[in-house]
């Protein structure tokens, strides 16, 4: 059972802010202060090679970068972004019947494609 799951069972009327609000305090935990950006990614599953039996890594294309100044707003947009672009009925990007996905995140910087160069096989 995923994450947005478990908080929609718990949580059915909150789990998308709740969402918002971990991923919210994640990154500023991580980073060390609070976010100014939502980001959007298309995200795709590329081929890195055949070592080890055939290898796969994730590329993120920017959708959109959307400036935040508060806390609250921040909330609200990414719950907004949330629902437009549908992100908890996504399937995997690891399943077979899925070419991309959209990424939602905060950020500190505008979005830009990620990786910057393709990862090679050590």
């Amino acid at each position: 059972m995923s994450y947005i799951s478990e908080l929609r069972k718990f949580y059915p009327r909150t789990y998308k802010v709740r969402y918002a609000v971990n991923a919210y305090n994640t990154h500023k935990y991580f980073e060390h202060e609070d976010p100014t950006v939502i980001t959007v990614h298309q995200t795709t599953l590329n081929y890195g090679g055949p070592e080890e039996g055939g290898w796969w890594y994730q590329q993120g294309n920017p959708v959109l970068s959307h400036c935040i100044f508060s806390k609250k707003q921040a909330i609200q947009t990414y719950v907004k972004y949330f629902e437009e672009y549908e992100i908890e009925g996504q399937p995997s990007l690891g399943d077979t019947t899925t070419s991309s996905n959209i990424e939602l995140s905060f950020s500190n910087g505008y979005a830009q494609v990620y990786p910057q160069t393709r990862p090679h096989y050590c």
